[in-house]
């Protein structure tokens, strides 16, 4: 027997629901160092849709990139950088190093 629950909204308004969490999560960020070398078929490869075309040079919008490099392998122009340029490890100590 199924229970006859109400149809409600699974998220309040403003939370991540509404916007993308991957800037939370993502360890590297695409950056564009080089527009004039960036080729538009990039834009294809985006699985998020995070490129885009914008006064004729492309775009990245970070709200919604999730850092998965894709861009960066097949375009020149596009690197990948560190999301988090701080400290590294559990207080203050490399990983791997003593």
């Amino acid at each position: 027997m199924a229970k006859e629950l109400p149809i409600v909204p699974t998220a309040t308004p403003g939370s991540l629901a509404e916007i993308s969490a991957a800037s939370s999560w993502r360890e590297y960020r695409p950056e564009i160092q080089e527009p004039g070398k960036v080729n538009p078929k990039v834009l294809f490869f985006c699985p998020e849709g995070a490129l885009f075309h914008e006064e004729g040079i492309i775009a990245v919008d970070l709200s919604v990139c999730k850092g998965c490099g894709i861009c960066a392998v097949e375009s020149d122009g596009i690197v990948m950088v560190p999301e988090y340029t701080g400290v590294l490890g559990i207080f203050g100590v490399k990983e791997g190093s003593k």
